[in-house]
């Protein structure tokens, strides 16, 4: 999940979970193994098609924005490596760029990549790393995705999954001193957030147009709100996430650990683009060429498997101290972000938050959990 290196207020909000290196993001974040692998076919489809590049480097190119610790798509990357050698020379050589903010956790990114710590999905399956095929080649970049981050003409596919929702800048927050805490939750989007996620769209596309190759492929799978009006948490099966949030938020004050001005102070500098707002951003890059765009939901693995599997052997507190990290990893820093600035208990105020959270989620363990709603996008440039 990156941002520009030039917004450092930005940055300072969206900070990683956990120690670098211990790669706590991919293994408390399984429903993004289920995004990727629904992705997976339209990546693999776009390799066997694309044509073999007609100059330039020897090797093949492969950028993940966006990526995290650069768990959750390493089977994808995987396969990819495989799909590029099944169409010609056995022995390609393949360069991955994985692309995030500075401040992300690059000890576990390369950790994960050259396979010094296995990375597990949902179901209990070690990801294969593409590092050990052989003939593969790593190296990272910090710069963040709103900007051009390779040279022009370098990449031969681009994939982004669950990153480019979020804003390249938070000076102006909308939502900073109402209760909805995030734009998709508004009846009418803030006009300062929808703008930027406009600016911020067609720089993200033009970026990936100046990199890509001709007829090089761009895949970003990014959250939305659908025809449905549904959005990440929020569908039409089980508890609203974002209600819950709001829920566990409220009761701090309740139990004396905020104030007013705290309580109201939560704001993501994220933006779940429609359908519409995806197209009308790609328009206005006459280089890149829509291949296909759909929604699709994800369900959320960890409800699903309670439900199918664990529900007569797993408590409403177990379930919910194996869920609730899943919503920690991206959201931890935004709602720290809204404590006083001189406050010296923001640890324990975070704890008692989750707490909170956990103890909504025992009550009826089944109807909590998290749904992904993406944007499935196919781009090529022509």
């Amino acid at each position: 999940m990156a941002f520009t290196t030039s917004s450092k207020l930005t940055q300072s909000i969206h900070l990683p979970v956990g120690q670098d290196g211990e790669g706590e993001y991919s293994a408390a974040t399984k429903g993004c193994f289920d995004v990727i692998d629904t992705a997976t076919p339209l990546v693999l489809t776009e390799i066997a098609q694309q044509s073999e590049r007609d100059s330039g480097a020897s090797a093949y190119h492969i950028a993940d924005y966006g990526t995290a610790d650069g768990g959750t798509s390493l089977g994808l990357l995987s396969k990819m490596v495989n799909a590029v050698r099944e169409r010609g020379s056995k022995d390609k050589e393949v360069v991955l760029h994985y692309e995030d903010q500075a401040t992300n956790e690059w000890q576990s990114v390369f950790n994960h990549v050259l396979g010094t710590r296995n990375v597990v999905d949902a179901y209990g399956k070690i990801i294969e790393t593409p590092y050990k095929l052989g003939g593969v080649f790593t190296e990272a970049c910090g710069v963040g995705f709103h900007s051009q981050c390779y040279p022009s003409n370098s990449i031969d596919f681009g994939v982004s999954f669950t990153a480019m929702h979020w804003l390249s800048s938070c000076t102006e927050p909308s939502l900073k001193s109402r209760s909805e805490m995030h734009a998709a939750r508004c009846s009418v989007a803030p006009k300062y957030e929808k703008d930027l996620a406009m600016k911020d769209w067609i720089s993200i596309l033009q970026a990936r147009s100046n990199e890509l190759v001709k007829g090089g492929k761009f895949v970003c799978v990014n959250f939305c709100v659908s025809k449905d009006n549904y959005f990440l948490g929020a569908t039409d099966r089980g508890a609203n996430m974002w209600d819950s949030f709001q829920t566990a938020w409220d009761q701090l004050k309740e139990q004396g650990l905020i104030d007013e001005e705290e309580r109201l102070g939560v704001s993501f500098p994220s933006y779940y683009r429609t359908m519409d707002e995806f197209l009308e951003g790609i328009e206005k890059v006459p280089e890149l060429k829509v291949i296909s765009a759909q929604e699709k939901i994800v369900r959320c693995p960890y409800r699903e498997l309670y439900l199918s599997e664990k529900s007569d052997s797993m408590s409403g507190r177990e379930y919910a101290e194996w869920f609730v990290p899943t919503t920690r990893t991206w959201s931890n820093s935004i709602f720290r972000g809204a404590l006083g600035d001189g406050r010296t208990d923001k640890d324990e105020v975070m704890n008692q938050f989750w707490e909170n959270y956990m103890n909504l989620v025992k009550e009826d363990p089944g109807s909590h959990g998290m749904d992904y709603v993406h944007a499935y996008l196919v781009l090529e440039k022509v």
